[in-house]
């Protein structure tokens, strides 16, 4: 539990940089839409400037902001609740689950999680002289992903019938490194399954630690290029009208 605690912990941790900044970035963008904007399109209305489209979405969406802002609070309230809603349930927190294991920043950080998770608890359980089933089943129960979650069972479930466990992990390659089978299977050979996966827990532990430390570093570039291309759709859209009008001026 002082493990878990201390891994969540430093994944809140390495998530609060990001989130700031996505806040401060639509913050800043909200901003912009409902002061800057409809004075822009006050004046491209007086002229009588023919419009591109881009220019007519960031005006649409501007005017929406600042003459329907009761809707945006309700419809924002509307999906937050579905999306809690939907997490409650199977499909959804299947399809969640889903989607953290392929995203490509955050997927790495949540296999090494579990994986922690999975070596950590069935070493501390199998070291106290339990019945291997029974560690793989109360493993289950406490891992927040439902793809682990049901590998274990199905581990679980296959041990009880007499097979090994390094050999129904394997049939889960996807989501368990190959290096936590392969050791389990020297484990098994040798007799000191426990303490090797307790080592195995130290290793994976400190590579969530190590992740989660340099995930700012990752999401930085990522988080520039999204506020580059907003910036950069945004002056585009509002500027070009500008030079429209000043080449029939000239």
């Amino acid at each position: 539990m002082e493990r878990e605690r201390d891994i969540k912990s430093k994944i809140k941790g390495a998530m609060i940089y990001p989130a700031i900044i996505i806040f401060a970035m639509l913050g800043i963008g909200i901003l912009m839409l409902v002061t800057v904007v409809p004075q822009l399109a006050e004046t491209f209305k007086e002229l009588e400037i023919e419009l591109p489209l881009t220019t007519r979405i960031v005006i649409g969406i501007a005017n929406f902001l600042t003459q329907k802002w009761y809707l945006v609070i309700v419809i924002l309230f509307v999906l937050i609740f579905l999306f809690w809603q939907i997490s409650k349930t199977k499909s959804g927190k299947k399809l969640f689950d889903f989607f953290t294991l392929k995203f490509p920043i955050i997927s790495p950080i949540i296999k090494n999680t579990n994986s922690a998770y999975t070596v950590r608890t069935l070493g501390s359980l199998i070291s106290a002289a339990v019945s291997l089933t029974q560690p793989l089943e109360i493993t289950s129960r406490n891992l927040g992903n439902v793809f682990y979650k049901t590998a274990l069972q199905d581990v679980a479930e296959k041990v009880r019938k007499g097979e090994k466990m390094s050999a129904t992990l394997k049939l889960y390659e996807n989501i368990y490194p190959l290096t936590i089978i392969q050791m389990i299977s020297v484990g098994e050979e040798t007799g000191e399954t426990s303490a090797i996966l307790l080592k195995l827990a130290d290793f994976y532990e400190e590579e969530v630690s190590n992740a989660t430390k340099n995930l700012a570093a990752v999401i930085e570039p990522v988080l520039m290029l999204i506020i580059g291309a907003a910036v950069g759709f945004f002056a585009v859209s509002m500027v070009q009208p500008m030079y429209s009008m000043l080449g029939a001026i000239e």
